[in-house]
């Protein structure tokens, strides 16, 4: 109620107090000023403007509209017919003369208010988020990365549904075995103020918050919705600590496997979700399921084209790729980089006693000791057969290569155990290094493959490719 009339929401709420089965309570204040921000820090049903005579009631009603247009506004006016008009123009629900103010009057209008200005807030709310989940729709299935694109999405979604903040959470296993949600991404509306107890970038752990019914209900790819109050209360505590009143969860799938869920938090005020608002948020998990699958099966396209089928390095064709960005580092940085060229010793022997299945399983195993024994800035990949290359950057002298292939004789030393049998294995490794013995992929691998067998069968282990055999490459 916003009237400079003193007590004129008593006046008000007696009239209405008669009104069987409805509950009335009416706050007052006495500017247009303090109305805004009373209706933006709590959830009122209408708001009723009653200004003196002689007042710009049709100004004072734009200006509430302006800023708080899901509310129904009722004026109650002393003014000509003129001024009632303009007032109508400013989208006011309905004018009532003071003087004809009575129970059922003032009852049947703010009822009628309500009504007609939840339809046009639903009907307003249903357009705006099918509209965002069209936009989701066409940037989700025409860009290949929906990752990049995911917050853009979620802010539009947001904004729809009028939620305080939206996110994304992907399920994963923890190292203890436990299925948690990992934070992808999310959207904060500006008035909702994130802090170091309501943060959800840690994640989710559905067993640590008393979640478990969640997982069953998601699972069969039913929503989580309501107000936390009306929730389970073992539930609560979580969202509580979030600063959440309402919510709606909607789970997303991969290939009818559940994924994890799209979150809309309500943190302000109350939400009652309408059916067809879940499901444009359904359309919307299952447009997001459908980009994350794509991208999956795009990702697992071209890890099996740039990766060896056996051990999982990478394959000869991603290692030239990584050459070149080493290439390039090199050239803009001046540091070199060396390559190392491995070639496992007797492994057809390996082979013809234990069988070409065991045979697999011990390069399989070289390759995990290989990934342990290089840095994190190099690359092993398997090159074919039992030969396994490295390129290891940001090299400041021959030591520094010398120690690398040290790492990996001393790796491989511990033997192999398989099916309660153990195989020895060793390796032979020549090096060459970047820009000394060659400038293209094939001259360095060259150079070392030529310094690996000139050791091969002899008890050295390693050697780096020396200056004085440039000579060698041209033969």
């Amino acid at each position: 109620m916003i009237s400079d009339e003193e007590n004129y929401n008593e006046f008000l709420y007696n009239l209405l107090q008669n009104q069987e089965g409805i509950d009335f309570k009416i706050n007052q204040v006495n500017s247009v000023d303090s109305a805004i921000k009373e209706i933006n820090s709590r959830d009122y049903d209408s708001i009723i403007l009653d200004l003196s005579a002689g007042e710009n009631c049709a100004a004072a009603a734009k200006e509430i509209c302006n800023a708080s247009s899901h509310f129904p506004l009722i004026v109650i006016t002393r003014s000509d017919n003129e001024s009632s008009l303009n007032t109508l123009k400013s989208n006011v629900h309905q004018i009532i003369r003071k003087d004809y103010l009575n129970t059922n009057m003032i009852t049947q209008t703010i009822l009628s208010a309500i009504d007609r200005k939840n339809f046009e807030n639903e009907v307003q709310m249903r357009d705006e988020i099918l509209q965002a989940v069209n936009n989701a729709a066409e940037i989700f299935l025409t860009q290949t990365d929906w990752s990049s694109y995911l917050n853009e999405v979620l802010a539009s979604l947001g904004k729809a549904t009028k939620s305080d903040r939206v996110f994304v959470f992907s399920n994963s296993v923890s190292d203890e075995g436990a299925l948690v949600g990992e934070f992808q991404a999310e959207w904060v509306n500006e008035d909702f103020q994130i802090t170091k107890t309501n943060t959800i970038a840690d994640g989710l752990d559905y067993v640590e918050a008393d979640l478990g019914r969640w997982v069953k209900i998601m699972q069969t790819g039913e929503v989580i919705q309501g107000d936390v109050e009306d929730l389970p209360v073992k539930e609560q505590p979580f969202l509580v600590k979030l600063g959440v009143k309402s919510l709606i969860y909607v789970p997303i799938f991969i290939d009818h496997t559940w994924w994890g869920f799209i979150g809309f938090n309500q943190c302000i005020t109350h939400n009652d979700w309408l059916k067809v608002e879940i499901d444009a948020l359904q359309t919307a998990a299952k447009i997001l399921g459908a980009a994350i699958s794509r991208q999956v099966t795009e990702e697992k396209l071209i890890y099996l084209a740039t990766h060896d089928y056996l051990t999982n390095l990478p394959n000869r064709l991603l290692f030239e790729d990584r050459f070149r960005q080493a290439q390039a580092r090199s050239e803009r940085t001046g540091k070199r980089f060396a390559i190392v060229s491995i070639d496992l010793d007797r492994f057809k022997i390996v082979n013809d006693t234990h069988g070409h299945q065991i045979g697999d399983q011990v390069l399989y195993e070289v390759a995990k000791r290989l990934t342990v024994a290089i840095r994190g800035t190099d690359t092993c990949a398997r090159i074919g057969g039992d030969e396994f290359a490295i390129i290891a950057e940001e090299i400041h002298d021959k030591d520094d290569v010398l120690r690398i292939m040290e790492k990996i004789t001393l790796t491989l030393q511990e033997a192999i155990t398989l099916d309660k049998k153990e195989i020895q294995v060793s390796a032979s490794m020549g090096a060459s290094i970047y820009p000394a013995h060659g400038k293209t992929m094939e001259e360095l691998m060259r150079a070392a493959d030529k310094t690996l067998y000139l050791i091969k069968g002899s008890t050295a282990r390693y050697k780096i490719f020396s200056d004085d055999q440039i000579t060698w490459l041209r033969e």
